[in-house]
């Protein structure tokens, strides 16, 4: 067991949307829009027919969060309507969602050249190219986005990042002293700095940076617990502790801390105890949290209590939460009480998720 979750470069998609990603529904494109009805072949009303539906089921999908269905549904539509932006972009939006910024620079490169003030597509592919690593690119799309939100200070912020991590400091300086001089911000810029540097696995330099944000604003929330995210990756278990102990102590309903403690005492500290009583600390802060309901079943597991596992695993469930392991860990217990035919079942559901993962892409 990890001592947290899995920290990916796709945190950087809420960095301006937020949790909404915004999807729009598609417009006639231009060529068919200017026709008369006169003028307008049967095929061609057919095809813009067919697009503007696929169009609206894959919005339809988005809010599902089916992505990937969304993503076929939007694929199709631009079949029949190759040339329309809003289709394109919704298609780009969710690559957007899903962390695959290679496809998104594809996508909406295009588009940036017919709308260059169009706010979600700079945004799109300003953090695309920021979270691959391509600092320069960044940088000109951050610069047009600033244009158009000049208050926005996190977006300064970042585009003050982008502007160091490329090369340029004194560009980043310069637009630093417009910014307040006080500890926060001083601080904030450290903390997207170490940001970028974690999502390139430039864990020391990191690790500096998120010092340097803590010395100068102590209290920052998650700071503490992305520390010692990075502490455990380098198999530093005490200074994970201590961070994560730091988190709980700024913000005392932090599931993740508190998770990640859990699994700390329970894989390393050898204090069933103490790693059951965070885990429960993780479900009651959040009751969304699936390694908190994972780590309670392995504890009761271990002790010998499959009816309090399989309890467990029905409060996860009645969550809407699932996973491999949870069916695993309902296969053991179910062993463990000799119903044989129940337990084949978890398992066999165990390995056909496992096998849908292994077929996912990389993210």
């Amino acid at each position: 067991m990890r001592l947290r979750k899995r920290v990916t470069k796709t945190t950087l998609v809420l960095l301006f949307f937020g949790s909404d990603i915004p999807m729009v529904e598609a417009a006639l494109s231009p060529q068919v829009a200017g026709q008369s009805a006169s003028s307008s072949s049967k095929a061609e009303a057919l095809r813009q027919t067919a697009s503007r539906t696929l169009n609206s089921l894959g919005v339809a999908y988005f809010e599902k969060q089916e992505f990937e269905k969304a993503v076929a549904a939007f694929q199709d539509a631009l079949k029949y309507d190759p040339s329309n932006a809003d289709m394109r972009t919704n298609l780009g939006m969710i690559y957007f969602q899903l962390g695959q910024f290679d496809k998104v620079t594809e996508t909406l490169t295009q588009v940036f050249q017919a709308r260059q003030s169009d706010q979600r597509v700079l945004t799109a592919l300003a953090v695309a190219h920021f979270a691959e690593g391509r600092y320069g690119e960044a940088a000109s799309f951050y610069e047009k986005l600033a244009t158009l939100v000049p208050n926005d200070s996190v977006l300064r912020l970042t585009l003050a990042v982008a502007y160091h991590l490329s090369g340029r400091p004194a560009a980043a300086e310069n637009l630093l002293q417009q910014l307040p001089r006080n500890p926060e911000t001083q601080a904030q810029f450290h903390v997207l700095l170490a940001d970028a540097h974690r999502s390139r696995q430039q864990l020391p330099a990191a690790i500096a940076d998120y010092e340097t944000a803590l010395a100068l604003a102590p209290s920052l929330p998650e700071v503490n617990y992305r520390l010692g995210v990075l502490h455990s990756d380098l198999h530093a278990y005490e200074k994970a502790v201590a961070a994560f102990q730091r988190e709980l102590s700024n913000n005392p309903r932090s599931a993740d801390a508190a998770y990640s403690l859990g699994a700390y005492f329970l894989n390393y500290g050898n204090n069933v105890e103490k790693a059951r009583q965070y885990f429960e600390r993780t479900v009651q802060s959040n009751p969304n949290h699936l390694g908190g309901y994972l780590g309670l079943m392995k504890i009761e597991l271990d002790l010998g209590k499959p009816a309090e596992t399989l309890r467990m695993a029905e409060r996860a469930r009645a969550s809407g939460l699932e996973n491999d392991e949870l069916h695993y860990l309902k296969s053991r217990a179910f062993n463990l009480q000799g119903k044989k035919e129940l337990a084949a079942k978890e398992l066999k559901r165990f390995e056909e998720i496992r096998r849908a993962k292994s077929m996912m892409p990389p993210q």
